[in-house]
């Protein structure tokens, strides 16, 4: 490695992902010296992410050079949080990389419990990572790096997900951090947050456009337009339709999980041809709102509407599932019955009026699009089904300043051709440009006027107009998906029980016995004894037998289909000799008939013992009593710590995958895609969906390597 005097050296450097012709990046030349504050400033899609990457070592420029001086440790703080948590507890995750440096325990006890206070989730050390909101998963993020004490800190729209308080603690955090004498580079969107840097460099289509002193910049005319367009329309006036037509009520609606109260008692009215902005800090229960009035989840209360309100959700790359751009926008109004001419006009009007101009984007693929180009896909595929109540979940986060203008002016376009739009924003400006604001505070307090006006009468002429809204037809397959997950997912806190109560060697070695005999049994008296003593087993360990129960019956039919091609496929020399009817291909005999059966036996045995397991087994324990179990191995320098990460994966991957499948079928349960299959039909439908989730786990392995490098596992 040559010796250089910065931290990192750019040179000349071009670089395109594999599998595509266009260059991400084109002829760089970039330094960053030791103590600078610099910030990246850039449209979407114009290479800043990329060029992240590329600083932080994740690859080599295709020519050119891109250098690192020796002994520099850079860290990244990647733009979408979910991909870069690698544990099941917070406190796991910001541990994680001080543990691959090889510190001391006392060490990396310190370093966790100080940059989780740094980010305000000390409270939530012992939390499960998959249970945080957006903005909480963002700050964990930022401390999972941050434990690492990078040399070089450099931040992907890390502000992108969070609350205007939340915002402001990372920044000032970031300027301490600075001020320490560590080196940040900043990729922002954000002209306050770019006033933070002392240094400014603006790329475009792949290069650098300017580089130089934060003054500099702010006097260039030029780049200030480019960059944040005329933000002059976000403080014009505009005609509100507070008097219009109610289109939308709210009574009184609650929500609860079952150890958790989101909201109470919320009331309110939207109007015809007008734009509502709703706030409220991070993790406070916005989402969850909007699904409730979506039909998406049951809620306490009552609303009612002119029609059922359609969804945009906050977390585009599930909202996206076809191949192409232009045939995802199209999904939604195809299940409405739009063809033809039609339809393309609809897709291509959609595309537009969101900011992807339908000749330069229909053909383009889906998952070959920046962040910022996803999101704007998935707004084209609600505006596109033509929903006279529409509903936007933080629509322009990770967008540009000038991509953002485009979406509020877009969502003005909706409600001025007389259409009711609701939106959730962390950003006071956007609110100011709506027709009108509510504060969450407000809203669940019941001090808005529109609130006190909704409930003080309940009864007025427009309620007749209007519709009562249920929950959506077939949206108990998300109830089912997550109280099927349920009995594999460990509770907040392990219950006292006989079993929880073991070392945890022992409950691993308990674990082992049952689970591997179980699964090995081909004798239908052993599988009846391991039945019984999985539900042994799960009293032993306070498990409550109704969730694998649950489990066992949702899977039943799966289990049924694969018992049937077992019955027509599976035959073996023994069958000759035990046949009991043929007809054609089908066969039945005695074997078969044995080995359908011990599947049954089977299958709600190991489900009640993974849940047991699980159930009273903290994932802490699960990590030692593996790594317990394996000492034999590393006493003779066998590398055992392989082996129980990917344990530990396991419980980061699977909630993560089923919050991705939840996510695709809400956007299809919105589209259209399930509406009136009943029965065994849900089983038919479900299965296009194995396409994108497949897809989705091989970025969602992508974006955990990627992880896990960011780390410095090795």
């Amino acid at each position: 490695m040559p010796e250089i005097k910065s931290l990192v050296e750019i040179t000349d450097a071009t670089y395109s992902y594999p599998q595509t012709s266009v260059e991400a990046l084109k002829g760089i030349n970039l330094s960053i010296s030791d103590g600078e504050y610099v910030a990246i400033l850039g449209c979407n899609g114009s290479g800043k992410s990329t060029l992240a990457r590329m600083l932080s070592g994740f690859f080599p420029p295709d020519s050119g050079t891109a250098v690192t001086r020796e002994g520099v440790l850079p860290g990244i703080v990647f733009q979408q949080p979910k991909e870069q948590i690698v544990a099941g507890v917070v406190e796991r995750d910001t541990a994680f990389g001080p543990q691959n440096l090889d510190m001391d325990k006392s060490e990396i006890e310190l370093r966790t419990m100080e940059c989780l206070s740094v980010v305000s989730l000390a409270d939530k050390a012992l939390s499960r990572t998959f249970e945080l909101s957006l903005g909480q998963t963002q700050r964990l993020a930022f401390s999972g790096i941050l434990a690492l004490f990078p040399d070089l800190l450099i931040l992907d729209e890390v502000t992108a997900m969070l609350d205007p308080s939340s915002r402001t603690e990372i920044l000032q955090l970031i300027d301490q951090w600075n001020r320490k004498g560590h080196t940040v580079v900043h990729i922002t969107h954000d002209r306050d947050e770019a006033m933070k840097a002392r240094r400014i460099v603006v790329m475009e289509k792949g290069r650098i456009i300017f580089d130089g002193p934060r003054l500099d910049f702010f006097s260039r005319a030029d780049l200030q337009e480019k960059l944040f367009g005329d933000e002059s329309v976000l403080y014009e006036e505009n005609e509100t339709g507070e008097d219009g037509e109610i289109t939308l009520r709210a009574k009184s609606i609650s929500f609860s999980y079952p150890e958790q109260a989101i909201f109470k008692n919320i009331s309110f009215d939207l109007h015809r041809g007008t734009l509502t902005a709703l706030t409220g800090p991070s993790g406070c229960g916005k989402s969850t709102l909007f699904e409730c009035l979506a039909g998406l989840r049951k809620c306490d209360g009552d609303i009612y509407a002119k029609e059922r309100p359609v969804l945009s959700l906050q977390e585009s790359e599930a909202a996206l599932f076809e191949t192409y751009a232009a045939d995802d926008v199209a999904f939604g109004p195809k299940k409405r019955g739009v063809k033809g001419e039609a339809l393309v006009k609809r897709v291509q009007e959609a595309m537009e009026l969101c900011g992807l101009p339908y000749d330069d984007f229909s053909d383009r693929g889906t998952f070959h699009l920046s962040g910022g180009e996803k999101r704007k896909l998935s707004l084209a595929g609600t505006v596109a089904l033509g929903s006279e109540i529409v509903i936007f979940d933080e629509p322009t986060s990770a967008l540009d300043p000038i991509s953002r203008i485009k979406v509020l002016q877009m969502m003005r376009t909706l409600a001025c051709s007389g259409k009711t739009v609701l939106f959730s924003t962390h950003r006071m400006e956007e609110a100011d440009f709506a027709d009108r604001k509510i504060s969450w505070a407000s809203l669940t307090s019941g001090n808005q006027e529109e609130v006190k006006a909704a409930e003080q009468n309940p009864e007025t002429k427009d309620d007749g107009k209007l519709e009562r809204m249920d929950v959506m037809q077939n949206a108990s397959i998300l109830d089912s998906l997550q109280k099927t997950s349920a009995a594999l997912m460990a509770p907040p806190k392990a219950p006292q029980s006989p079993v929880a109560s073991l070392p945890a060697l022992f409950k691993t070695l308990l674990f082992l016995a049952i689970f591997i005999v179980t699964v090995a049994s081909g004798n239908l008296v052993v599988s009846l004894s391991m039945l019984g003593a999985s539900i042994l087993y799960a009293l032993l360990s306070r498990y409550p037998l109704k969730k694998p129960l649950h489990a066992f019956l949702k899977l039943l039919p799966l289990l049924i289909i694969f018992a049937a091609i077992q019955f027509l496929f599976y035959t073996s020399a023994a069958d000759k000799s035990a046949l009991i009817f043929e007809y054609g291909i089908l066969r039945i005999t005695w074997s078969k008939i044995r080995t359908a059966l011990n599947i049954f036996i089977r299958a709600p045995a190991i489900i009640t013992i993974l849940g047991s397991y699980i159930y009273s087994t903290t994932e802490r324990q699960i990590m030692d009593g593996i790594s317990a179990l394996l000492t034999p191995l590393s006493m003779i320098k066998i590398p055992v710590r392989y082996f129980v990460l990917v344990i530990g994966i396991m419980f980061r991957f699977i909630p993560l995958l089923l919050d991705e499948l939840s996510g695709i079928i809400k956007t299809q349960l919105i589209r259209g895609a399930f509406a009136g299959t009943r029965g065994f039909g849900k089983i038919k439908i479900l299965i296009p969906l194995f396409v994108p989730l497949i897809l989705q786990t091989f970025r969602k392995s992508q974006y955990l390597a990627d992880a896990l490098t960011a780390r410095y596992f090795k």
